[in-house]
């Protein structure tokens, strides 16, 4: 077991961030505490759902570094993503958690929060963070390049790009069968060709083009080995916590009772949130855990509690 991965104190400091973005004030930027570079004056802005990080990431990454000699680049998660409003599967904290625990010993990247889903609002808030004269880069994938430029995002497609691109630069890496010839065709489109310049193609290696989180969340349960597919602490996550998976348990009369684990774990951290202060001096959330998903009658009064001031009962009964 990673003890990391249920460290409440951090976990609520997460939630404490997320909460504190608001989608309606101006573009913001809120970078987590890792070791950023002191002055970056080129700056790379991975911006996904990471729901999860996958090793496509992490080569788009680094790709990225070394062919535009960026400083650094922030792994970006946006509080509202455009086309993905609803969170599913993994958490926002959770995600968050394993993107810093991924960035701890590499100097090159960091982490971010935004509060704005489309990019020229994230652009804008970057430049706010940052000295002005910071090189920006954003770095997407040709479906994102395809969104980006679509017109039923913005109420003025030509304003909000001609902001977009007074800012930043965008690194565009191929996609599955979304590569060069895919690129050129989009870019020789008239209402494209004036950005044509601030855009950027990164060829990425064919053993990561195909790698997605959506394929990594369809195929979680039969891989055998998902070091091959996502960073090593990620592999762990997704086998412990089981965020895209169910959990069979027994109950006492022999019957099968279908239980969410990860669902349990969520829940839980609800529930545990509105008594912070006694949860991070008295709970042990590992060992919170695997009681609630225990068959029998505590696990069940564990997973069934309504209300913190109810769980905590429970664990101190």
């Amino acid at each position: 077991m990673s003890p990391e991965f249920y460290d409440l104190a951090r976990l609520f400091t997460l939630r404490d961030r997320l909460q504190s973005l608001d989608s309606t004030t101006p573009p913001m930027a809120c970078p987590l505490p890792t070791p950023l570079h002191p002055s970056p004056q080129r700056l790379g802005v991975l911006c996904g759902s990471f729901n999860p990080l996958t090793l496509a990431h992490v080569v788009l990454a680094q790709h990225a570094c070394r062919t535009f000699h960026l400083d650094q680049i922030l792994y970006t998660v946006a509080k509202v993503t455009v086309d993905k409003e609803q969170v599913t599967g993994m958490g926002l904290e959770d995600r968050l958690l394993l993107l810093l625990l991924h960035v701890e010993q590499q100097q090159h990247l960091g982490v971010a929060l935004v509060n704005r889903g489309l990019y020229f609002e994230q652009a804008q808030a970057f430049q706010s963070l940052f000295d002005k004269r910071v090189g920006l880069f954003f770095i997407v994938g040709m479906d994102k390049l395809v969104q980006i430029l679509d017109a039923r995002y913005y109420q003025d497609r030509e304003a909000a790009l001609d902001q977009l691109f007074a800012l930043t630069s965008l690194v565009v890496a191929n996609r599955g069968d979304m590569a060069r010839r895919a690129f050129d065709e989009l870019l020789q489109r008239p209402d494209n060709q004036p950005y044509r310049d601030a855009i950027h193609f990164l060829p990425l290696p064919a053993s990561v083009t195909d790698l997605s989180s959506t394929a990594i969340r369809k195929i979680v349960s039969e891989a055998t080995n998902l070091s091959a597919h996502v960073p090593a602490e990620v592999a762990r996550f997704l086998t412990e916590a089981r965020p895209y998976a169910t959990l069979g348990s027994a109950t006492e009369d022999g019957q099968e009772d279908e239980i969410d684990s990860y669902a349990v774990r969520l829940t839980l951290f609800d529930r545990l949130a509105t008594v912070r202060n006694w949860a991070e001096r008295n709970v042990d959330f590992q060992q919170l855990l695997t009681q609630a998903l225990a068959p029998g009658p505590r696990g069940r009064a564990l997973r069934g509690a309504t209300t913190g001031q109810a769980l905590r009962a429970l664990i101190t009964g």
